[in-house]
């Protein structure tokens, strides 16, 4: 007599798990491995990318720059304000990524290490005022301290400035002959 299905053992977890994995290795030999990113080989194109990580931080400034001022006005925070800033963090984050990712020539490391420390000011500067906005109770301290932040301030000015050596670098390894194409090309 056949026993009924509520009495029946279960299939163990493996099995479906095992037809999946069988299932990704055939798929994996059908479908042809993505092509890898080059990698920059040489000073100039090295350069040419801390440029433009440090160009897309400066041109992030501005809405950074916002947020940060939002984030300490008095009263409540709109949750626009609060989503902005959070994406202004992920910008700054994977611009320090793509930042860390770069194997700069000694050379232009110090200017790599000052960048890396700028844009993760940046990071902690967005990152303080999401904590400030989203504070529970907005007691005498946290609203002077909201009134304190207004911005990135002088780590801004000094991106900036950063910026315009990075590029000047860039220009004089060579001009625009090796420049990569598109954000994150070549690292």
């Amino acid at each position: 007599m056949p026993t009924p299905a509520a009495s029946r053992p279960a299939l163990p977890l493996a099995a479906p798990l095992l037809m999946l994995l069988r299932t990704g290795w055939l798929f994996s030999r059908w479908w042809p491995p993505l092509p890898l990113r080059p990698t920059a080989t040489t000073r100039q194109v090295r350069a040419h990318v801390l440029a433009d990580i440090l160009d897309e931080a400066v041109q992030a400034q501005p809405a950074a720059d916002r947020v940060v001022a939002s984030c300490g006005e008095a009263g409540v925070v709109a949750a626009s304000v609060i989503r902005d800033t959070a994406a202004q963090i992920t910008v700054y984050h994977h611009l320090i990524l793509r930042l860390r990712a770069l194997r700069l020539p000694s050379d232009l490391q110090p200017l790599g290490e000052r960048a890396s420390r700028l844009l993760a000011h940046h990071e902690w500067t967005l990152d303080q005022a999401l904590r400030l906005a989203c504070a529970p109770a907005r007691d005498s301290r946290v609203q002077q301290a909201g009134r304190e932040l207004n911005g990135l301030g002088a780590a801004a000015d000094d991106l900036r400035a950063l910026r315009g050596q990075a590029r000047e670098a860039a220009d004089r390894s060579g001009g625009e002959a090796e420049r990569p194409c598109g954000k994150g090309a070549a690292q």
